[in-house]
């Protein structure tokens, strides 16, 4: 049966077509969150023409209300939906937050997972060697990016990580296979701060911003991943050197067990060794007492 949204109900005059319509392609995308519809489908099952459903769902999909699949050219639920449910900052941490960026006297972030994206929903602090990370940032969340994310979710999750970036080469995939084996053994994740770093970063909150990772965004993260040393192992920590070190991270599980958000110190600066981890355990024990009070 055609739904002809414009139709409207018997003796009722209905306020705004337009709006109605759109109304209606998010409740035929709701009523299966989980299945992506092609055009044809949207259209026929709402009685719209293919031009007029073309314009909304590119209008949603610009704001993340759904999300267009390139490859098979069709649309699902998005997730910015979903932060329309609760605030888009998560307030309620500031105060740890707070204390940890005067403390370490860093920007300090919180983010949160959804779906093929890390979203920052609150943000303390400045950084004068960089652009400020603020509330409403989203990043994808492709190798060799989101360690914190992935460390603790399983071999399958971790293979469809790396898969992200294509067919990673045995090398690299050495490195980010003992990489995360590092990262579940001392609880954070480090980036190191290069030029490269700065520059990809950029590229990545660019890309985020048109939606979910695309094949663009996947080449660009598997060359950085390529050009430099990922992360830090502890035989490259030693001595009294100093290593730069764009952004610490620890994740933060739900009631699951499952790693859903992160905090983040941005100390973007050289540390030492011991710096690092005076850093890493910090910001690790911030995330714990998120985990005891969300």
């Amino acid at each position: 049966m055609t739904l002809n949204v414009d139709a409207g109900s018997v003796g009722r005059q209905v306020p705004s077509p337009p709006t109605e319509r759109v109304v209606a392609v998010m409740h035929l995308l709701a009523s299966d969150p989980e299945r992506s519809f092609s055009l044809t489908d949207i259209a026929r099952s709402l009685g719209i023409s293919r031009a007029t459903c073309h314009a909304i769902l590119a209008t949603l999909a610009q704001h993340r209300w759904v999300i267009r699949h390139e490859p098979s050219a069709t649309y699902s639920w998005g997730p910015a939906i979903g932060a329309l449910a609760r605030p888009t900052r998560d307030q309620q941490f500031r105060p740890l937050l707070y204390d940890l960026s005067k403390t370490l006297g860093t920007q300090v972030f919180l983010a949160r997972r959804e779906g093929p994206t890390l979203v920052v929903t609150d943000s303390v602090g400045e950084s004068l060697a960089a652009p400020p990370i603020t509330a409403g940032l989203r990043l994808p969340l492709v190798a060799p990016f989101g360690r914190d994310y992935v460390a603790w979710a399983g071999e399958q999750a971790i293979k469809a990580w790396l898969a992200g970036i294509g067919e990673p080469s045995t090398r690299l995939r050495r490195r980010l296979t003992a990489v995360l084996t590092q990262v579940r053994e001392r609880g954070f994740v480090i980036e190191r701060l290069s030029r490269e770093y700065l520059r990809v970063y950029a590229a990545l909150r660019a890309l985020a911003a048109d939606g979910e990772p695309d094949e663009i965004t996947a080449r660009l993260a598997g060359a950085f991943a390529d050009l430099v040393l990922v992360d830090c192992l502890p035989d490259e920590l030693t001595g009294g050197a100093d290593h730069p070190i764009a952004t610490i991270s620890a994740p933060v599980r739900d009631a699951d067990g499952v790693v859903s958000m992160s905090v983040t110190a941005a100390p973007l600066r050289s540390l030492t060794a011991d710096e690092i981890a005076d850093i890493g355990s910090a910001v690790r024990d911030v995330a714990h007492r998120i985990e005891e009070t969300g």
